[in-house]
């Protein structure tokens, strides 16, 4: 198996929607400046063009494909974990893997694989022929 960290740290950053924001601002109809929440803030922005009017736009189609891959990635790495623990255990081809590994997660995955990797240890002589 490979270190617990390995399973619980994707690949990938979480997509934070604060990342997809552009800000554009306006005065009297013309466009006088507009980039993304990193290169000004909307603070700095009001300060500088105090008169303007200052438009926030979230471009949610990309937030959601990123948090897509996100959420894909993490569950590719729990299915991974998931099969190197029952290679691990010599029991990827018990019926009753699945059921082991679902108690042995509810027990422990509130304190990281390595807690539910301890729960499996105790479950799997259960299902073992």
């Amino acid at each position: 198996m490979k270190p617990f960290e390995y399973y619980s740290t994707p690949k990938m950053p979480f997509p934070r929607k604060i990342d997809y924001i552009t800000y554009y601002v306006y005065d009297r109809g013309e466009l006088l400046w507009s980039g993304a929440h990193n290169e000004k803030t909307k603070s700095e922005l009001k300060e500088e063009y105090s008169n303007a009017i200052i438009q926030e736009v979230i471009n949610e189609e990309a937030y959601r494909t990123q948090s897509k891959k996100y959420t894909a990635e993490v569950h590719k790495l729990h299915d991974e974990f998931m099969n190197d623990l029952f290679e691990e255990f010599g029991v990827q081809d018990n019926p009753k893997r699945h059921k082991a590994f679902e108690l042995a997660y509810d027990r422990g995955h509130a304190n990281g694989y390595s807690e539910v990797y301890n729960e499996f240890d105790e479950l799997v002589e259960l299902i073992r022929d």
